[in-house]
């Protein structure tokens, strides 16, 4: 993989249907927080949870994690 095509995530959202099951608090505690809704915390850099952003995104059982990555 090339140095050059690295891509940085800008933006991360729960979309309305989240279950609250915790999942993504377990794989990215520094980016999410789950109380009675799932919240994604402000003012991170998003950029040094990218994998983990990515694998919550993956592993939601209801798939409403999104995100946006732009090139570096």
């Amino acid at each position: 993989m090339s140095c050059a095509s690295k891509k940085r995530i800008t933006k991360v959202e729960i979309e309305p249907g989240c279950i609250t099951c915790g999942l993504c608090e377990f794989i990215a505690p520094e980016v999410f927080v789950v109380t009675d809704i799932s919240h994604v915390k402000p003012e991170i850099d998003y950029t040094m949870y990218a994998s983990a952003i990515e694998q919550a995104a993956q592993e939601c059982p209801v798939q409403v994690i999104t995100y946006k990555e732009e090139e570096q």
